[in-house]
């Protein structure tokens, strides 16, 4: 399996639509979790939780290819420097949408598992970026990077905000509380305790 094909049938799975980079990447980022392949998908710590560049690359790839519409959406305040800050949505087109089908033809399987764990995604509603992120982290933090998907870990809370420092990352015990009752929602983690 390539990034590039993943992500083809993961925004496909998701209806062909997604808004944000940042979203792209953690829906990304949890699609391969639940289907066993995130490891395979180069997932690394970064500002806003585990980044790819493959999967940046795949949808560039896409892009350049034709199957994908990316459009800047202006309006989401300024950045830091005062710059507007501004989010691109990713849109897959006919031809896209076409070739994503003959994909799923060639993979079946895989197709199935993307499908399944986009259903389990969409179960809990539409998380804004900000949400996924922090979930992303959360669950990067308690598998660690060579742990595999699905592997049992343990934290407090208190540890899991202090370990979000080693990594750059800044995250409140609420936020992490919050992330946590989201990644037991999708069945990544079981909640224990208060």
């Amino acid at each position: 399996m390539q990034t590039y094909d993943f992500v083809h049938l993961s925004l496909y799975a998701l209806g062909g639509k997604i808004k944000g980079s940042t979203k792209l990447q953690k829906t990304v980022y949890f699609i391969g979790v639940m289907t066993k392949t995130v490891e395979e998908l180069g997932f690394y710590p970064h500002f806003y939780g585990p980044y790819s560049d493959e999967v940046a690359s795949a949808a560039a790839r896409l892009q350049g290819l034709g199957f994908l519409e990316r459009t800047p959406v202006r309006g989401y305040g300024c950045g830091s420097g005062g710059f507007e800050v501004v989010r691109y949505d990713y849109a897959l087109n006919k031809e896209g949408r076409q070739i994503a089908k003959e994909k799923v033809a060639l993979n079946p399987p895989l197709w199935k598992k993307i499908q399944k764990a986009v259903r389990i995604l969409k179960g809990v509603g539409d998380q804004d970026y900000m949400k996924l992120s922090v979930a992303a982290k959360t669950y990067f933090m308690l598998c660690g990077k060579s742990a595999l998907p699905g592997q049992k870990q343990t934290a407090t809370m208190e540890e899991l905000v202090k370990l979000a420092k080693k990594f750059g990352w800044k995250v409140s015990e609420k936020e992490v509380k919050e992330a946590a009752n989201l990644l037991q929602k999708i069945k990544l983690v079981t909640v224990t305790g208060s």
